[in-house]
């Protein structure tokens, strides 16, 4: 535990019963990071409508998506200052959580085992674990462990989710299943939504493949995010270079990897769809970046959404890697002001754009 000012940084291992299908039934920690004010913990129990649990995407655990140790980058951090008990989670498979069937590297999607070779492997090798890892059940069922240790821990009925990417079709799926526990949800460029996405599992599952990938430096930093930028001052000097830098440190084991990189589970998934999305109902925003290619089907879910209390905001000059870009500002006031009042410039329904210097307006 470490405390810097008022606000403090707590680390904790959550028990859980794993769903996974390699481990079900087997005991797994996941991490969870609190970054809070030190009255909040004095006192033993947060104010209904403070408590926020942040959820990463697909390969950049929490703490490097939402608490990055720079300046003003963390987010996690501004809302705390902001007075809100903000907690972030590593999923199965991600950071300091349990990875199961993921040290070995011929658990890797075979496509990718070239990436190894010669340095961790001889040459190609089947799966020794020949399935996709986890799934829309288990990630929900990590989701609702961590959701009931918060609401515990604060003494709280309900929470807020925010999702990045990944943590979009996770805390989207997780309210459309749960919504007695969320008071809201903040979703930033959800992957994966599709209006005509199944409802159900595949009809064998696991499904057969491999439970892990990995992305390297050349796709996650170069091609992803540095390319597709298109303003000058968006990108701070020095910040991939960073961002590269707390990668390895989030997984010293893919670090080794071939030419380093992030590993993850392969995830099955179902239900993200316009029937699950008009089961939400709580006050939602939704924010995207107008060069993220995520930004069509975002508005889709908006559109398809079942609450009254809904915003969307594009931001333009922002990736879908905005938390570590100039308009990571506008990610975190927005977010602020959907805890606070539940509105944004004074509305709570309606389409909103932030321009070029971060300046929120309606959308004509």
């Amino acid at each position: 535990m470490t405390e810097s000012a008022s606000i403090m940084t707590i680390d904790r291992l959550v028990d859980h019963v794993s769903t996974v299908p390699a481990i079900t039934g087997q005991q797994i920690d996941l991490f969870v990071r609190e970054r809070v004010q030190e009255k909040i913990v004095k006192a033993g129990k947060a104010e209904p409508g403070t408590v926020a649990l942040f959820v990463h995407g697909g390969y950049s655990p929490s703490t490097l998506a939402f608490d990055v140790p720079y300046r003003d980058y963390s987010w996690m951090e501004f809302l705390a200052r902001a007075g809100f008990d903000v907690f972030a989670m590593d999923m199965t498979g991600y950071g300091r959580s349990g990875r199961p069937m993921m040290d070995d590297p011929c658990n890797l999607d075979p496509k990718q085992q070239d990436l190894l070779i010669p340095r961790n492997l001889a040459a190609k090798c089947a799966p020794k674990y020949p399935f996709e890892l986890v799934n829309s059940d288990s990630e929900t069922a990590d989701i609702d462990a961590v959701v009931d240790f918060i609401r515990k821990l604060r003494g709280v009925d309900k929470i807020t989710l925010i999702g990045w990417s990944g943590g979009g079709i996770r805390t989207g799926t997780y309210t459309s299943r749960h919504p007695e526990k969320i008071e809201k949800l903040i979703i930033q460029a959800s992957s994966n939504y599709n209006r005509q996405n199944p409802d159900e599992p595949p009809p064998t599952l696991p499904r057969p493949g491999a439970p892990m990938t990995i992305q390297t430096r050349a796709v996650g930093i170069d091609k992803r995010w540095t390319s597709l930028a298109k303003s000058a001052d968006q990108i701070e000097p020095g910040m991939p270079e960073y961002i590269w830098n707390l990668n390895v440190a989030h997984d010293p084991v893919g670090a080794t990897w071939g030419p380093g990189g992030l590993r993850a589970p392969t995830r099955t998934y179902w239900g993200w769809n316009a029937k699950s999305a008009a089961k939400i109902k709580v006050p939602t925003l939704i924010m995207a970046g107008e060069q993220d290619d995520l930004i069509t089907s975002n508005r889709e879910l908006f559109a398809d959404l079942g609450a009254e209390k809904k915003v969307f905001l594009a931001i333009a000059c922002a990736t879908h890697f905005a938390v570590w870009e100039k308009h990571r500002r506008v990610l975190h006031s927005a977010s602020r002001d959907w805890l606070t009042g539940t509105k944004l410039l004074g509305a709570d329904a309606g389409m909103f754009r932030a321009d070029e210097n971060g300046k929120i307006g309606a959308m004509t």
